[in-house]
């Protein structure tokens, strides 16, 4: 066999591996020209701030020209999961337990967690009391109404608060906007609901923070989920799309103030405050992996949601997360040019 057939066999052999792994060959090259609708979902006006910094900079085309977004936002996991089981969405962005909901429903619908988003310590576990409250510690709260949205990741917090201080709560289930309204007319004693709703309710004057989660070592978690049969048939959409989700980590994590402004132009419709959401970062963290520490919230998310009958089976968590397409998303280069943003 001569030189330049082995050259041309060794070059086939390299280009057939580059697009199995669906990574780009070059530095700065798409890592797909595929054209296609993607479909995801995210829900605004929470702590999943991923999706806002990818759209609002558009970070995905960089690494993938030719796909165009539509979204599907939801102010409540379960209308995004539900929008996946019915295939209408391929990648959306989940807190923990609206995805561990997700994945007990395989058998409907197979889904993998791919990606952290934002995640923390438990500064976004916060329980909120009237200004004028006379409440000056948990302990106060024993037998007292509390809101939560029930099956959320505060209901989990306000049982393991509850445990840890020895008292009992009497649990309200109402939406994060409901029990704002209950907190202001006096018809719970506390409020616990995800961000930017406590905040708001403080920036408002009628509410204070009480305590967070962090004295007691409450993780939260939440994170990107595709369907397996998307991911399945466009690996390389995939890792695209979670190589701009690492660019918008970058922002986030290194650029909080313009960040902030992105995810406010996001929300415009709902009139958050830009100060409101910029007061998350001081806690909020953006692993770009699943670690360990990450995977464990939704290992106790799972045994939360089972005990609850949320569930009806328990979940392998280890089984739902497939970081492999973030792995190789990490591999290829970033386009990102943090000097040049400027919004």
């Amino acid at each position: 066999m001569n030189t330049r057939s082995i050259r041309g066999r060794v070059f086939a052999l390299v280009t057939a591996l580059v697009c199995l792994s669906g990574a780009p060959a070059i530095a700065g090259e798409p890592v797909s020209t595929e054209k296609l609708t993607l479909r995801v979902g995210y829900p605004p006006v929470s702590p999943l701030w991923g999706f806002a910094v990818i759209h609002q900079e558009k970070l995905w085309k960089k690494y993938l020209p030719n796909v165009e977004v539509e979204v599907f936002a939801s102010l409540t996991g379960m209308a995004l999961v539900n929008n996946l089981i019915a295939g209408k969405t391929d990648i959306a962005y989940f807190a923990d337990t609206p995805a561990i909901i997700l994945a007990s429903k395989a058998d409907l619908m197979p889904t993998r967690l791919i990606a952290a988003d934002v995640a923390d310590h438990g500064g976004s576990a916060i329980v909120y009391v009237a200004k004028d409250s006379p409440i000056k510690s948990v302990r106060d709260l024993d037998g007292k109404r509390v809101s939560v949205p029930f099956g959320g990741y505060s209901h989990r917090f306000a049982e393991v608060l509850a445990a840890r201080e020895g008292i009992e709560f009497k649990l309200v289930g109402q939406s994060p906007e409901v029990g704002l309204t209950n907190l202001r007319s006096g018809k719970v004693d506390a409020y616990i609901p995800w961000p930017p709703f406590g905040p708001l309710a403080v920036k408002n004057g009628f509410a204070r923070e009480l305590l967070d989660g962090t004295k007691y070592n409450f993780d939260v978690f939440r994170g990107v989920v595709v369907s397996q049969s998307f991911a399945d048939k466009h690996p390389a959409v995939v890792i695209g799309w979670l190589r701009a989700q690492l660019d918008a980590q970058k922002i986030m994590r290194e650029r909080p103030d313009y960040a902030a402004k992105l995810i406010h132009k996001e929300w415009e419709s709902y009139g958050i405050p830009l100060d409101v959401i910029r007061e998350g970062f001081a806690y909020e963290k953006f692993p770009e992996g699943i670690t360990p520490e990450w995977r464990n919230v939704l290992i106790e998310s799972a045994k939360f949601l089972k005990n609850h009958g949320f569930i009806k089976e328990s979940v392998d968590v280890n089984r739902f997360i497939d970081d492999s397409y973030l792995e190789k998303a990490a591999a290829i280069p970033s386009q990102l040019d943090l000097p040049a943003l400027s919004r």
